[in-house]
């Protein structure tokens, strides 16, 4: 599924850069001629007959011919990393006693997790601890998970057919994440692509982080690019939240719950609102 996901995003972004296009969850594509070099032309109809079988939460309406970016989030979009964040999160929050010390389910983690900053985790899970206990408690847990990740992480199939596209096409690229900076770097190295970026905005180091647009916002400024001519890509509901409020449209795979059943133009249309 997720190399289908990324090839209906090697079909979006030759449209995007050509025509306008959007994209519903049954994935319906606006009718283009394509501008992707000729070794992915032969792809792109192969990428819109397995798009047609997905259900993807894609919300997507930008500009004919204006898009110039792609900001990528990392966890989860870059990696699944998702399995390996869980089951650290289930060790970590059990010895804390979180849902009665018992390890946390799917659900669990969708809700409250995914996608969010350390500190507002810890601020929801834990209210009674100092920014210091929080911070302490935060860089173990990363700790912990850099260790289990080791030898697992491997890029989304479908990535490197992604950034081929994105260097044909002479696009700006950013990796936007609410990751820690040792993580974010631990991550990209793995691939190879930490120097493939342009410029890299972590989310601690930002004034707010995600779901707030500004992560996205200053990764727009640092490429001296306006909003509407970058495509967020991007796998959480608090991510997606970000990038439609940044006024970007939105490429979401929604691979983790609880965006997956999002219909894609009330996505795009209405979560900069909420």
């Amino acid at each position: 599924m997720r190399r289908a996901v990324f090839a209906a995003i090697v079909l979006l972004l030759a449209l995007a850069t050509e025509t306008q296009a959007f994209a519903t969850p049954r994935a319906f594509w606006a009718p283009a001629v394509l501008r992707c070099p000729t070794a992915l032309r032969g792809a792109a109809p192969r990428a819109r007959k397995r798009a047609g079988r997905l259900d993807l939460a894609m919300a997507f309406e930008p500009p004919a011919g204006k898009i110039k970016g792609v900001l990528f989030d990392i966890d989860g979009t870059l990696f699944d990393s998702d399995p390996v964040h869980f089951a650290v999160f289930q060790e970590l929050l059990a010895k804390e006693g979180i849902n009665g010390g018992r390890p946390i389910d799917h659900a669990f983690f969708n809700t409250k997790i995914a996608g969010r900053q350390n500190a507002a985790i810890c601020a929801d899970l834990f209210p009674g601890w100092d920014a210091a206990t929080a911070a302490k408690w935060s860089d173990s847990k990363e700790a912990a998970f850099r260790d289990k990740a080791v030898g697992k992480l491997q890029a989304m199939a479908g990535l490197e057919e992604v950034m081929t596209c994105i260097d044909a096409l002479g696009l700006k690229k950013a990796a936007v994440t609410n990751a820690p900076r040792p993580n974010a770097e631990f991550m990209l190295n793995v691939i190879g692509r930490y120097d493939w970026f342009d410029t890299i905005i972590i989310g601690d180091e930002c004034e707010r982080a995600k779901p707030d647009p500004m992560p996205y916002q200053i990764a727009m400024q640092r490429l001296g690019l306006q909003p509407g001519e970058c495509i967020v890509v991007e796998d959480s509901l608090s991510g997606a939240r970000a990038g439609v409020a940044s006024g970007d449209p939105i490429a979401s795979p929604c691979l983790s719950d609880p965006c997956r059943n999002l219909d894609a133009r009330h996505l795009y249309a209405n979560l900069a609102s909420h």
